[in-house]
């Protein structure tokens, strides 16, 4: 026997075996004592270091029961189970639950023997051992497994109760001298468990104590009076160690005196208590308040949940008020656009600018005045009207009238053009400005809504399902995962969401997920761990499990010549239930392509993300482009897949057609007219369909349409293409039309399939 420790844990774990085992062997009810050797096996089992098992056990029994048979008894029981556990060991194999079962009805081929006469008494002897077997099972694997976390499930409460009222038969014959050592034992644990404030659970361990002495001692005296110090100990129940203490001890004087006729033995039945109570008082508060922290399973509290709904309602107040500072930002910027001058507005002004600049200090000024009159202002006036449309005047333009008289008509349209042009310029930069201007209004309206959505949103109270909570930590502590605490909430009355806060190592465990699903009667899936700052827990998110998911397929190829694609794509999940799929094209191909339809893209994806609508999305980035460089303009086509709604959203700004094969037919979605930056307005061309999981969505850039002959032409090949698999469907597609050009790629091509497929649950 080797043994690897000098630990004191390991001296004061095998003590309290040791001392277990005596305490069984002693245990006798109705003369039958299956207790030991359900303990042995139970232990063999556990892991217990077999050989000091062994000796204990056998140890103990002799002691108590000193005569061959007993010896005889218990020594093949061992030998049984010392040979099972060596053959499994030989295998490197665990022992099955089963083969410990059958290990101890073999291992009582003694007994039986011995017994066989008294028939009933025989079956009573297995069926309560069996019975024993399997609660100390469960008793010792919660005490070895679940070292930080003692919280219970209802079936391992009920067998440390049974195993409680045990050990109690098998305490309640043992005295040293005149000194109980169940009444100092129970003591200890009704001041120990009253003080973590649970009066149900110290009652029922103190009952289970008490009924096991019933048993011992066939009187229910003890259960009386324990349950009755209990009570009072509850009723009694101070911060002040030492008042519960003295209530406690007055109350068992009253008791022994009135009740049990105590006299001269008072002192005996009194020491237990006072011994109790001294180590009661010397164990710090701090353990106390951890010991309960370790073993209850706690109730959540009503006054935390309300919290959270109290805090969400502070929450949308805040974003509301923010919600409307946006829209005050809003307003002010529309306000500061300036409208541009009518033309009636701008030939007036401009007249009266070329009098005040040319006509002022002209010498022959009166006599134009006197000869034309008002005719000298409508000559200007029709040649500015002139050069605002044309661009400019020339001399041709000139009314004979005018031209005759004025000695100063080259200065007269060279002053014309020049202002003309200037004010061109002005109109370009106050439309640059303006569209700024709007353009920060509607992103801040956009933001404002925003606000109010999300604020909406967090004002809906959310409901606990406390219950489950329960239920859920008892199935996770049941199965060895320590979970402090469990909160399951419901917004919208939308799917449940779940936080579970885990043991590290154990926040990948897969029976995690298999237990939400069967409690939560629902698929259900970790969507985020986050760690907690204290300690070695985790918080881990559930939500239920999509039911679908979505597979993509890509094949692109540059201009032939090219390094860069002036084609860009997104791929990107929008909420766990959103996809967006998106292709963009700038204008041309190369690196300057590529960097637009990068750009363009990144915002796209950007807004997007964020939460905007559409409408603001397209606006926003069409200003944008707009207002950076005009010349520059990009297809775009985008595809919004919702999973969980089955509907596919495509928005196609200057894209070419896109398709979508269905079973025996294809789907055609049509293109939009105008690249995204060639007008200060966008008109998107937009299509909602349904989707299947036999639906594959097919986006492509123009240089893959441009390919093929037609659009009948793409249709038809795509219809005679059997695969379902995206990735090979993108990639027939590409290199068809790559052998439709003999092998040149003429511009940027690149080709998106997507397909939603039911996920296995």
């Amino acid at each position: 026997m080797k043994i690897k420790t000098n630990s004191w844990k390991f001296v004061i774990k095998y003590l309290t075996i040791f001392f277990v085992c005596l305490v069984l062997a002693n245990a006798q009810i109705n003369g039958i004592s299956p207790f030991l050797l359900a303990f042995f096996f139970a232990g063999i089992y556990v892991g217990f270091e077999e050989k000091l098992m062994s000796i204990f056990v056998l140890s103990s029994a002799v002691a108590i029961n000193p005569n061959l048979n007993s010896f005889l008894i218990n020594i093949t029981a061992i030998a049984i189970g010392l040979i099972i556990f060596y053959i499994y060991k030989f295998m490197k194999k665990p022992i099955p639950l089963y083969m410990i079962f059958i290990g101890y009805i073999l291992g009582l081929v003694t007994y039986i023997y011995f017994n066989f006469s008294n028939f009933l008494n025989l079956i009573y002897y297995i069926a309560l051992g069996l019975i024993c077997l399997y609660t100390f099972i469960i008793v010792l694997h919660v005490l070895l497994l679940r070292k930080n976390c003692f919280k219970l499930t209802l079936n391992e409460s009920i067998c440390f109760l049974f195993s409680i009222a045990i050990l109690g038969i098998g305490l309640a014959p043992i005295y040293i001298f005149e000194f109980s050592i169940y009444r100092f034992i129970l003591m200890c644990i009704i001041f120990i468990f009253v003080s973590t404030g649970s009066a149900p659970m110290t009652f029922a361990i103190t009952l289970s104590f008490s009924i096991g002495v019933g048993l011992s001692t066939l009187s229910l005296l003890p259960l009386a009076e324990f349950a009755l110090l209990t009570l009072i100990a509850n009723i009694f129940s101070m911060p002040a160690k030492f008042k519960i203490i003295l209530v406690v001890i007055i109350a068992d004087i009253f008791v022994q005196y009135y009740f049990f006729n105590v006299g001269m033995d008072l002192f005996y039945e009194l020491l237990p208590i006072i011994l109790a109570g001294l180590l009661f008082l010397c164990i710090p508060n701090k353990f106390l308040n951890n010991f309960s922290d370790f073993v209850y399973v706690k109730k959540s509290e009503l006054s935390s949940r309300n919290l959270i709904n109290t805090t969400r309602k502070s929450i949308r107040k805040r974003m509301s008020e923010l919600s409307n500072v946006f829209l005050d930002m809003k307003q002010i910027h529309l306000n500061m656009v300036k409208k541009e001058l009518s033309k009636d507005e701008l030939v007036s002004m401009l007249t009266r600018e070329i009098i005040n600049t040319c006509c002022k200090d002209c010498l022959d000024k009166n006599r134009c005045t006197r000869a034309l009159g008002t005719d000298n202002k409508s000559n200007l006036e029709l040649l500015i009207e002139i050069a605002v449309t044309k661009g400019k005047v020339t001399l041709l333009d000139i009314p004979s009238s005018l031209s005759n008289r004025c000695g100063k008509v080259n200065n007269l349209i060279g002053l014309i053009n020049r202002l003309s042009s200037e004010y061109k310029q002005y109109k370009n930069m106050l439309s640059d400005v303006n569209n700024v201007k709007i353009l920060l209004a509607d992103q801040m309206g956009a933001v404002s809504r925003l606000l109010l959505d999300i604020g909406d949103e967090i004002d809906t109270n959310v409901s606990f399902d406390i219950a489950r909570e329960n239920k859920i930590i008892s199935r996770l502590l049941s199965q060895n995962i320590e979970c402090k605490e469990v909160l399951l909430y419901n917004e919208k009355n939308e799917d449940v969401n779940a936080v579970l806060i885990l043991k590290g190592q154990q926040i990948y465990n897969p029976i995690v997920e298999k237990i939400m699903t069967e409690v939560m009667i629902m698929p259900m899936e970790i969507v985020g761990i986050t760690p907690i700052e204290n300690g070695d827990f985790f918080s881990v998110s559930l939500n239920r499990k999509n039911r679908y998911d979505c597979v993509f397929g890509l094949a692109s190829c540059n201009k032939s010549g090219n390094v860069e694609s002036g084609d860009c794509h997104s791929i990107i999940r929008l909420g766990k239930d959103r996809f967006l799929l998106a292709l963009c094209d700038g204008m041309g191909s190369g690196k300057k392509a590529h960097s637009m339809s990068a750009m363009t893209l990144g915002l796209i994806e950007n807004f997007y993300k964020v939460g905007f609508d559409n409408d603001i999305v397209l606006e926003s980035v069409n200003k944008l482009l707009a207002i950076n460089n005009q010349e520059n303009y990009s297809t775009l086509d985008v595809c919004l897949l919702d999973l969980n709604k089955e509907i596919a959203d495509f928005i196609k700004v200057g894209s070419p057609f896109g398709l979508i094969k269905r079973e025996g037919n294809i789907e055609v979605v049509e293109g939009g007219a105008l690249p995204i930056g060639a007008l200060d307005n966008v008109s998107p061309a937009t299509k909602k369909t349904t989707v299947s999981t036999k639906d594959l969505i097919i986006m492509v850039t123009d240089g893959i349409t441009d390919a093929f002959i037609s659009q009948d032409n793409m249709i038809e090949y795509v219809s005679k293409l059997a695969s379902n698999n995206p990735q090979t469907l993108a990639e027939s597609i590409l290199n068809e039309a790559l052998r439709l050009n003999d092998m040149t790629a003429k511009d940027d091509m690149t080709v998106l399939v997507s397909r939603m497929y039911l996920k296995s649950n």
